[in-house]
């Protein structure tokens, strides 16, 4: 199983493994879109994280909570942390039958949330079936006396069935006034009291700013995290600002790794990519990371590098580079030198440089690697490694050069090629000791000691008889 795929179990619990496409939050409920190996649809409900049961459709209802949720609600497509998490916290989820779900319901809920959860179902059981569920809890109360209670039922199948007469009734009853015209006002006392109500209310009219600091309020209060971080997500989406950014950041440090945030990150830059705090920050988190291509891929796709980008990060993850465990392509190649030349001091980024030449060199010619450090050549970190390159390329075709070419091959821990060099200027130039005591250290790095001894005397022979 992949880490997109998770496992949900059937009645008789037997596992079926699904792969998430997206997710939504909508009021009070989560709802993951997933589909299994054949290929058939499945929606996950959640209720304030708890998973509720699933359920496999082929369509939505038009006018459905489902349908309403994905069309109004903040939606993150997969993969996403959040997904991952609302997994975590439910282990092993079992899909359960209505009748088994309506009995774990009401041990676990009160009658409105009981209500208000049954309509998240329309799409899958019978209206029918749903609305007299609804009423029978309307009837607990209008026996008990429980007027306002019976009344917050009575506006949730306001919302879920409307036109139906029992509704219509029941909504200009005398015995619940005046609670219409507090409801349609908003009253403050209403919101306070109706949970299911206020976060509709506040919900419906997030964007507008005298319902989004509410919101805000009321989600923290039932410490709904996750929800937070997806209304300041969709905020900064649509309005960004450092403000409403760094009370984004601060609350996904308190509940997120570093993997999760920088996750939620990338996707929020998709939809924001000129906003300075967020491009710094992705890219000293990338950095933090040893992020290698990230970073480089994000400095690419900048015009300009932010004022305030995390330079120090940056230098911090070129000085522990290692190109062995990365395959760069050639416009990264370009940006990582680049970068270096930029951010490096002078002495810095030729330890840097060195690393970086002495890996494609095992895989590229001198010529190559030339043209990656021209446009750079001016610089005087990149300068004296262009004119390596150059006498590299240069000598590579003259047989007579083969003992300098060798000796520069050796520089940047090319030894093989190093050897085959210096055997060249050996057999071409056999009274030359150099060579045979460049051969005999070459030997000795490779742990050959016996044939670098033998090298070793070769070479006092040779000093003796010249």
């Amino acid at each position: 199983m992949t880490e997109d795929q998770f496992l949900i179990y059937n009645s008789q619990q037997k596992p079926i493994r699904v792969k998430p496409e997206r997710m939504v939050f909508y009021r009070q409920a989560e709802i993951i879109e997933a589909v299994n190996e054949s290929q058939e649809m499945y929606y996950l409900f959640f209720y304030n994280y708890h998973f509720l049961t699933a359920a496999k459709a082929k369509k939505l209802k038009r006018g459905s909570f489902i349908a309403s949720a994905f069309k109004h609600g903040m939606v993150f497509h997969a993969p996403h942390p959040f997904i991952n998490l609302l997994f975590s916290f439910n282990h092993s989820p079992i899909i359960r039958h209505f009748d088994t779900l309506m009995s774990t319901l009401k041990k676990r809920y009160t009658l409105p949330e009981n209500a208000f959860i049954l309509t998240f179902f329309e799409s899958f059981v019978s209206k029918k079936r749903l609305f007299q569920e609804i009423k029978a809890m309307f009837y607990v109360y209008r026996r008990s006396g429980q007027t306002f209670q019976g009344y917050r039922i009575i506006r949730i199948l306001m919302e879920f069935a409307p036109e139906h007469r029992f509704v219509r009734e029941m909504s200009d009853d005398k015995s619940f006034t005046p609670y219409p015209d507090r409801y349609n006002s908003y009253d403050n006392e209403i919101i306070q009291a109706d949970s299911i109500f206020a976060e509709r209310t506040y919900y419906a009219h997030r964007h507008d700013t005298s319902y989004y600091q509410p919101l805000i309020t009321y989600l923290e209060s039932y410490s709904r995290w996750m929800d937070l971080l997806a209304l300041y997500s969709e905020q900064l989406a649509i309005n960004p600002s450092t403000a409403l950014y760094q009370s984004f950041i601060s609350l996904a440090e308190h509940h997120l790794d570093t993997c999760q945030i920088i996750q939620i990150l990338e996707g929020l830059y998709y939809y924001i990519l000129d906003f300075p705090p967020l491009t710094s920050d992705l890219l000293k988190r990338y950095a933090d990371s040893q992020r290698v291509e990230k970073t480089l891929i994000l400095l690419n796709r900048l015009d300009m590098v932010p004022q305030d980008a995390p330079i120090d990060a940056i230098r911090k993850m070129l000085s522990h580079l290692d190109l062995t465990s990365h395959s760069l392509r050639v416009e990264l190649l370009h940006t990582l030198i680049q970068t270096v030349a930029r951010f490096c001091a002078e002495e810095e980024a030729r330890n840097i440089f060195h690393h970086i030449l002495s890996v494609l060199l095992v895989t590229h010619e001198p010529e190559f690697i030339k043209s990656l450090l021209k446009p750079f050549m001016d610089n005087r970190s990149v300068h004296p490694f262009y004119v390596k390159m150059d006498r590299m390329e240069t000598f590579s075709d003259d047989v007579e050069q083969m003992q300098p070419l060798g000796e520069l091959y050796e520089e940047f821990d090319q030894l093989p090629k190093a050897m085959e060099c210096f055997s060249w200027e050996m057999e071409l130039n056999p009274y030359n000791p150099t060579p045979v005591k460049n051969v005999s250290n070459i030997y000795k790095k490779w742990g050959y000691e016996k044939e670098a001894k033998a090298y070793r005397e070769l070479l006092k022979t040779m000093q003796k008889q010249s």
